[in-house]
């Protein structure tokens, strides 16, 4: 009876800590960093990160501790998304085959527990074959629970000794059904994100190292701005212009066949 009464304590204090590591990682205070998320072309979100084409070139990047794990993170943002991307580098063996990356996304710049409403997951279901899901959860006090539609977009790869995780998230995004279970980002506007790493594919208690970041949403440079419009302006000049060549061939053509019938009649 006294090893059933031990087994059964010992099973309850593994459970307690459990939860208790958990909602200590997801509760820890203050913001390595605050970032200003550079504007670029929007990178593919396929978990490769391609160099020959300047992909995440003017991503802003650093690399911060999660807990004692270095990552090295990329920030970039176009109009309408932000996108991240995380590299974890560890020798081969280190890297567990059910690891995952998480962005837990406060609704606003406070970094208190119940301000993370959002959670963006790319897990890996076996790494060695960059086998994974990217999943979408609703925060509700600490439970995470499947959004009702998914939203944004992840990817992960293994690269030799390096796993690369990408994410894509909507600024500015309508309210709609199914948004109200995501943190919606705005132009000029700064949100607290917890970025979360963990072996085993369970949330939250499987997230074992996290640190959060604030990111800035800033609007485009005036020279970026003024570049789009350029492109709109002539974008459209083009499309009228050839709306307006193909119009006057066929009213041209038109008087031709009349002109046509009318010498076939007299």
């Amino acid at each position: 009876m006294k090893k059933i009464g031990y087994s059964i304590l010992s099973g309850i204090l593994i459970i307690n800590f459990l939860l208790i590591s958990s909602l200590f990682i997801i509760n820890s205070y203050g913001a390595v960093e605050e970032i200003d998320a550079e504007y670029g072309k929007a990178p593919i979100i396929d978990g490769d990160i391609d160099d020959s084409v300047g992909e995440w070139k003017k991503a802003f990047k650093t690399q911060i501790n999660l807990t004692d794990l270095p990552i090295d993170l990329w920030v970039m943002q176009d109009k309408s998304n932000l996108f991240i991307s995380i590299q974890v580098d560890l020798e081969l063996s280190a890297h567990n085959s059910t690891e995952f990356v998480g962005l837990l996304i406060s609704n606003s710049s406070l970094e208190n527990q119940e301000d993370f409403i959002d959670a963006k997951i790319v897990q890996f279901l076996n790494i060695n074959t960059n086998d994974f899901i990217y999943l979408d959860y609703f925060i509700n006090n600490s439970l995470f629970l499947n959004d009702t539609i998914y939203h944004g977009e992840g990817a992960g790869k293994l690269n030799g000794k390096v796993s690369i995780y990408e994410f894509s998230i909507m600024i500015n995004q309508p309210i709609a059904d199914g948004y109200e279970e995501d943190a919606i980002l705005e132009d000029e506007s700064s949100y607290a994100f917890n970025i979360t790493y963990g072996k085993t594919p369970s949330y939250p208690d499987g997230i074992i190292k996290s640190e959060i970041i604030i990111i800035n949403i800033i609007n485009p440079p005036i020279g970026e701005l003024l570049l789009i419009d350029l492109i709109l302006k002539v974008l459209s000049i083009i499309v009228f212009s050839i709306i307006g060549i193909l119009s006057g061939y066929y009213i041209y053509k038109l008087f031709k066949l009349k002109e046509k019938m009318e010498r076939l009649r007299t």
